[in-house]
Order: structure tokens, then sequence, then C-alpha cells
């Protein structure tokens, strides 16, 4: 599976966790996501050290969330009764 396969969206929770939610599974486990807040761009790094680049239009009203979260919720879905949800850090990347 590849990555342009799955639709992503981020959004923040009640408790101002943010979550990334796919529509479907991701191609391996994430150990990370990278933002690199400039280019407004996110990284998602699995766990055998490859990666997808993820381009995402950020809403302006999640950047505080972003820049104050230390973890970001993984959520997927497994057909329309499984789903599997995680917290992976969420590195945040100054140039």
């Amino acid at each position: 599976m590849n990555i342009s396969d799955v639709n992503i969206e981020l959004g923040v929770l009640k408790d101002n966790l943010v979550g990334l939610f796919c529509d479907k599974p991701l191609p391996d486990v994430v150990k990370r996501v990278e933002y690199y807040m400039e280019q407004r761009l996110f990284m998602l790094v699995y766990k055998d050290d490859h990666d997808d680049l993820m381009e995402y239009q950020l809403p302006p009203h999640m950047n505080a969330s972003l820049k104050n979260a230390p973890e970001i919720i993984i959520y997927m879905l497994f057909g329309e009764n499984d789903s599997l949800g995680y917290k992976v850090p969420l590195i945040k990347v100054h140039n």
C-alpha cells in the first residue's frame, strides 16, 4: 500500500491531543512523526526507518496545538468496525 492511497486528516481532540486519522491502515507502524514547521510538512517515520513525506494544508487554528504537543495519536480504520490507535512522539523541526 502506498500512503497516497490513504485519506489522512489532522485534528485536535477535546483534551488538546493532536490526532492523525487515517481511513485505511498505513504501510507500517509509525514510530514518530516529524513536523517541519516552516514548510508545514509532516514526515511519518516507520519502525523499520523508512518514511513517507505527507503534504497537508494545516488549518491556522491548529498551529498552537501542534507547537505545544509532545506526541500525536495515530488512529487507523481497518474495515467498518476495527480500528487501532496509538501515541507516538511528535518532533518539531525548525529550519
